[in-house]
């Protein structure tokens, strides 16, 4: 039947070759395949899934909730004109894992391996198919994670994967910096302030870049933007070097194109504390909505399936 696809970022969706993929997949099915890609490069025991997945059951509920998930999944990923073991392995001792050697494509597995090797080299090592390369894998963060689920674990690699894929902007903001495409290194700014504003080092980057432009009302513009996001969130003001480049705009002065490194070492720290803070922000509002699906699940069917 062909190369098998899946997406785990944004909604869950398989395709066998050149089929169309599908999405109608339960819920069950989708959270142990996705459990299974995420940690396909071992196997698990059944007993570790029971807990993961099914953790409140009772052991012999727990065990036929287990056992109906990856009858489904199978039927999934191995219908009818693919061999059986070809995608999912189970052994007699228990184990249960994803068969990493198969035929596959994973967009997850895409990401990792292009953001995770690049992003660790200097930008001006690096040559132009290898930034478009990590373009066309960023591509494929057409959204979060499995959107929609909330598991422990979920929330884990969702964190770990969208900072990777912070990084990668912020690699590619600097390759182009470098590289004197001012317009396109200002495009991934703007695109990482999309997904964390706080981060005050991407304002000021874009603030010298603008005023390197000769864009002085733009520069002045992302600072009034830094400075309301930051009250809002924290109720402070912007760092002392990022009002010296609102102060160096209003006064008509001009920069060198390479960013300041200065106080980089307090911008990482700071960064960091603003994209911990905002985690845990999406995490107590996952769990909200969590309760709140457990909670009309209950009054529907007086059960958690």
């Amino acid at each position: 039947m062909g190369l098998l696809r899946v997406w785990l970022l944004g909604s869950v969706r398989i395709a066998h070759g050149d089929r169309p993929p599908e999405t109608r997949i339960c819920h069950s099915v989708q959270t142990l395949l996705s459990y299974l890609l995420i940690h396909r490069q071992r196997l698990h025991h059944r007993e570790v899934l029971l807990g993961v997945f099914w953790g409140d059951y009772s052991e012999d509920r727990a065990r036929s909730c287990l056992s109906t998930a990856l009858w489904r999944l199978r039927r999934v990923l191995e219908p009818d004109g693919v061999a059986r073991g070809a995608y999912l392995v189970t052994r007699p001792s228990g184990e249960v894992g994803f068969n990493s050697e198969s035929d596959h494509w994973l967009d997850v597995a895409v990401l990792e391996e292009s953001a995770g090797r690049l992003i660790k080299q200097l930008p001006a090592h690096v040559s132009a198919a290898q930034v478009r390369e990590l373009e066309a894998a960023l591509q494929l963060y057409r959204g979060e994670l499995l959107e929609g689920f909330y598991h422990d674990w979920v929330l884990r690699e969702r964190e770990r994967l969208h900072v990777l894929y912070l990084s990668a902007l912020c690699w590619l903001m600097r390759c182009c910096w470098e590289g004197g495409a001012y317009d396109q290194s200002a495009a991934y700014g703007r695109q990482i302030l999309l997904h964390d504003p706080l981060r005050e080092s991407v304002h000021r980057d874009l603030m010298r870049l603008y005023l390197t432009m000769g864009q002085r009302d733009l520069a002045l513009r992302q600072y009034q933007a830094c400075r309301e996001t930051l009250a809002a969130e924290f109720g402070v003001s912007p760092s002392e070097e990022t009002h010296a480049l609102y102060l160096e705009a209003t006064s008509n002065g001009r920069r060198s194109p390479q960013p300041d490194s200065s106080g980089r070492d307090l911008d990482v720290l700071k960064d960091a504390l603003a994209s911990l803070q905002q985690a845990v922000r999406a995490m107590d509002r996952a769990r909200q909505q969590l309760q709140a699906a457990v909670q009309l699940a209950d009054r529907q069917v007086g059960v958690v399936e």
